[in-house]
């Protein structure tokens, strides 16, 4: 568990004895390890603005490190089993509580039974319903537990215990026979109905099974290697693409069981594409995310095809997950539509808050992405090469400073002339106080709050916050910028760090020159 990147649910802020106070819930895995349902500091101050500068900065921060530190406390065997576990029901947290683990089994298929392969079958041609409680109280047994849940032990897990615990858990993956008196045992009080099944029972139990499996190379399960390549990418992935691919993996396995990845076909994830096109609750899902699904699920299969597994092959040596036709799944997307003259100066003659009016500004002005202008602190509203500009770069202390789409966007937009009056006196911090969401966004929020407006203008479902962005384009279209320009200064470039072999891009003057050439009367009037 060390080592990697948590997130946690987005924070709260409440007022308690007069001091505004920070809280985050205390996810389920580490429940056990605090006193309280929240893990709840004090900002030190009963001024919210100020509260949530300081939330932000320092106290929702430290509140992370002190549950990543209960993290560290969990036990990594048991919680590289904690997915498959509570998949069937299995209390994980019973491991921490009472040194042990206990699971009622009941169904037509009791580990016994399991094991050898067996239904048992009434006289009346129903399947009988049995039941028993299996324990797990040592690492063997809770792999025993495991396998006889029907999984395997992912192989990578087993660096994390004792020389001794794996030698035991090697000795119980022995292929072996049932002892004939213990399937005795096990049938002696059977009713008089399945008499007849003993015989295929003592049968049965004499052919060879192992109390144990683990996953290793000729049986990897696809949620071992999906784990794997997760971990392998969180580094270089965003916050939002490590939960796209996390969450593909995840609608895979929903969708098609867990195998040994040899075991898939292609059909498997085109079953993925066809289940999403319209899942079980009838909702159709978007073509662009299923293509995304798609990807995301295949780079795991990409991945098994460059690792080499403990006996030194490669994982996979090839698999059949390319070329999919999934233009027939998922639905398409409208393209937005820009406002048109009049509603922007309905829109902007509206009453509205000083940050909405601000936010609204900023958009139509710079063409900025709604998250890019949302998380706009006043320190990164900074002189570059003697222009006063938006930076939407990361600095040297600060790599996550910024929220952009991706490299090609971080990027100095000049801060418009006509909308300088409006940043006023800028104190520390956030120029927005829109609610930041757990990877770090509040363009949710932002979008949420400027919709209010726009559908006081229009009911187009076209036009949206993003339609502002469109708005922009067009005017630097109309007024004869070149499309290297127009594309620059709203981020569809090369950006300001990506490099690459034709320049940085056009100057500072000349991005402030083309923002300050644009007319935008609908800024110039006043709401009644």
């Amino acid at each position: 568990m060390n080592g990697f990147q948590r997130s946690y649910p987005v924070h709260k802020i409440h007022l308690k004895k007069g001091k505004y106070y920070a809280s985050v819930k205390v996810p389920q895995e580490i429940r056990h390890l605090h006193s309280e349902p929240r893990f709840r500091l004090s900002t030190g101050t009963s001024d919210k603005n100020h509260a949530e500068r300081l939330a932000r900065d320092r106290v929702v921060p430290e509140i992370h490190r002190r549950l990543d530190a209960l993290f560290d406390q969990l036990d990594p065997f048991v919680e590289g089993l904690r997915d498959l576990l509570e998949q069937e029901g299995v209390d994980v947290a019973q491991w921490y509580r009472d040194g042990k683990i206990t699971h009622r089994v009941s169904g037509e298929q009791t580990r016994a039974w399991q094991t050898l392969g067996l239904t048992l079958v009434n006289s009346n041609g129903k399947a009988a319903v049995l039941s028993e409680v299996w324990s797990a109280h040592d690492y063997p047994s809770l792999c025993k537990l495991v396998t006889g849940l029907g999984y395997a032990v992912p192989g990578h897990l087993l660096k994390f215990l004792s020389d001794e615990a794996r030698q035991s858990i090697d000795e119980l993956t022995a292929p072996r026979s049932l002892p004939t008196k213990d399937a005795l045992a096990l049938i002696q009080d059977l009713p008089p109905s399945l008499e007849g099944l003993k015989d295929v029972f003592i049968g049965a139990a004499d052919k060879e099974h192992a109390h144990v499996k683990v996953a290793g190379n000729a049986a990897v399960l696809f949620s071992d290697l999906a784990h794997q390549h997760i971990e392998a990418k969180r580094s270089s992935d965003s916050q939002d693409v490590h939960s796209k691919r996390k969450k593909a993996c995840e609608m895979f396995l929903k969708v098609n069981g867990d195998r040994a990845l040899a075991d898939y076909d292609k059909l498997h994830m085109l079953e993925m594409a066809r289940f999403m096109d319209n899942d079980e609750n009838g909702r159709q899902w978007a073509h662009a995310s299923i293509k995304n699904y798609v990807s995301y699920t295949k780079q795991a299969f990409d991945f098994a095809s460059e690792l080499r597994g403990p006996n030194g092959k490669v994982l996979l040596q090839q698999h059949p997950m390319h070329d999919f036709k999934l233009s027939d799944y998922g639905s398409r997307s409208r393209s937005y539509a820009p406002f048109t003259t009049n509603e922007l100066h309905e829109l902007f003659l509206l009453e509205m808050g000083k940050d909405s009016r601000l936010l609204l500004s900023i958009l139509v002005t710079t063409g900025m992405r709604l998250d890019e202008a949302a998380l706009l602190t006043s320190e990164r509203i900074l002189e570059h090469e003697g222009v006063l500009s938006f930076s939407l770069v990361p600095d040297a202390e600060d790599n996550d400073g910024v929220k952009v789409k991706n490299r090609q966007s971080m990027r100095y937009v000049p801060v418009p002339d006509v909308i300088k009056p409006m940043l006023g006196n800028l104190g520390p911090g956030r120029l927005f106080s829109y609610r930041m969401n757990a990877e770090g966004k509040s363009e949710n929020a932002a979008s949420k709050e400027l919709m209010r407006y726009i559908r006081q203008v229009t009911d187009d479902p076209r036009k949206v916050v993003h339609s502002l962005r469109g708005n922009l384009k067009d005017l630097l279209r109309d007024a004869g910028v070149s499309k290297e320009i127009n594309d620059f200064i709203t981020g569809h470039a090369q950006g300001d760090v990506a490099g690459g072999r034709y320049g940085s891009g056009p100057s500072m003057a000349v991005r402030k020159q083309t923002l300050d050439s644009i007319k935008h009367p609908w800024l110039q009037q006043s709401p009644d």
